[in-house]
């Protein structure tokens, strides 16, 4: 499933198609400073189930905070994101941030009672800003994000695998997707 959405991702960068100014309209790029955006979406920047945040300190440099739901209660993210200048319709992006990166919910039966907690860390990610040619500054982020999970969360998860507890599958790379809006 990774490999299969890296692929798509490497697609997306390669086949963006080269603007020019006689061909098709210019493309406003949503990475210069000054910028800001506010976007609505799924996955850690956008606090799981959310909104973000975002403002351009410098050209290509990216402050955002992220505040959502994150199935336990409130989620947030906040970091820095770094997209590599294009003359494309996509931008590659780097990013890194701090927040809730990890939940766990176990639901009470037998002798283990109910437990819902949020765990916070760093994550790291890489994604595509993809820019609108409609409406300038918009854009869709689609990324892909590594969680480093805290030694709270493991020690919680592994007490909860001894006692038995059946948990979903715990992925190693999330996906995050959002569309951003221009708020100049």
């Amino acid at each position: 499933m990774i490999k299969i959405i890296i692929s798509l991702l490497l697609l997306l960068l390669t086949t963006s198609p080269h603007l020019t100014a006689q061909d098709e309209p210019e493309i406003h790029l949503s990475s210069q400073q000054g910028e800001a955006s506010l976007g609505l979406g799924i996955g850690l920047p956008y606090g799981v189930f959310g909104a973000r945040l975002g403002y351009n300190v410098a050209n290509q440099v990216n402050l955002f905070g992220g505040l959502g739901y994150n199935l336990v209660g409130v989620g947030y993210n906040f970091g820095l994101q770094y997209s590599f200048p294009s003359s494309r319709q996509s931008e590659f992006y780097l990013m890194g941030m701090y927040g809730n990166n990890a939940v766990i919910i176990v639901d009470g039966g037998g002798f283990i009672g109910d437990f819902e907690e949020s765990y916070f860390g760093p994550s790291f990610g890489a994604g595509l800003k993809i820019n609108s040619v409609r409406k300038e500054g918009n854009y869709w982020d689609v990324g892909l994000i590594v969680p480093i999970r805290s030694s709270d969360f493991n020690d919680d998860f592994d007490l909860f695998d001894a006692a038995g507890v059946d948990f979903n599958t715990l992925l190693p790379v999330l996906i995050t997707v959002g569309y951003n809006f221009n708020i100049r």
